[in-house]
């Protein structure tokens, strides 16, 4: 992307403390590299520093958004987050402030896995599968939302509930592996999908077996 001399300075300066990324394979790091590198030159060009500065409420509130996304950039060390953060709407949540999921940072990971149980196997699986388990709790309290602003009965809502609770007690790490959807974007689907026709729930040691 090109900026001026002087504005491609203060870019380079004001991102040369990212810290390196962790990944589980060399291209899922290259990818996040290169989805970083593109996202945070966009974001700073577009909505940190613009060309066109003039000020009113509307683009006080899209900085205000465009800084917070930002700063979490800065800081974030999971490759994945920057795949799937390519793969959300942060560019419409920056413009219009809309209610929009994005990615969960490493601490929001950290957050939302806190007090739930622990998940039995592999290290590299349980990582893994901690941050699908706060993916999906995330995404379920947007999809709630969404659905009560909707009007969505009850009896249909309640079906994100109960999988929502499977979701918490669930301590089979592959499981979550075996569902995680493929695409950030498709998490919303498959929640929507669970409240159209719910799946089957399994005990309390496993999240579902046959969705």
């Amino acid at each position: 992307m090109w900026m001026s001399n002087e504005k491609r300075r203060v870019f380079v300066r004001e991102t040369s403390d990212i810290p390196f990324l962790q990944s589980s394979s060399k291209d899922e790091g290259e990818a996040a590299s290169k989805s970083r590198n593109e996202i945070l030159e966009l974001i700073f060009d577009k909505f940190i520093r613009p060309d066109d500065s003039t000020q009113n409420a509307s683009t006080t509130s899209r900085w205000q958004r465009a800084r917070e996304l930002w700063k979490a950039m800065l800081s974030e060390k999971r490759a994945s987050y920057f795949i799937e953060l390519r793969d959300s709407d942060y560019l419409e949540w920056i413009k219009t402030g809309e209610a929009t999921t994005l990615p969960c940072t490493e601490s929001q990971v950290e957050t939302r896995n806190k007090n739930l149980p622990e998940f039995r196997g592999a290290n590299d699986v349980v990582r893994q599968a901690r941050i699908i388990r706060a993916t999906f709790l995330k995404c379920i309290d947007d999809v709630a939302i969404k659905l009560i602003q909707r009007n969505v009965p009850l009896e249909k809502r309640q079906k994100l509930i109960r999988f929502r609770a499977t979701l918490r007690s669930g301590l089979d790490a592959e499981w979550f592996l075996e569902h995680q959807p493929k695409v950030f974007s498709a998490y919303e689907k498959f929640l929507t999908d669970v409240v159209e026709k719910e799946p089957q729930m399994g005990g309390s040691n496993t999240a579902s077996r046959s969705l």
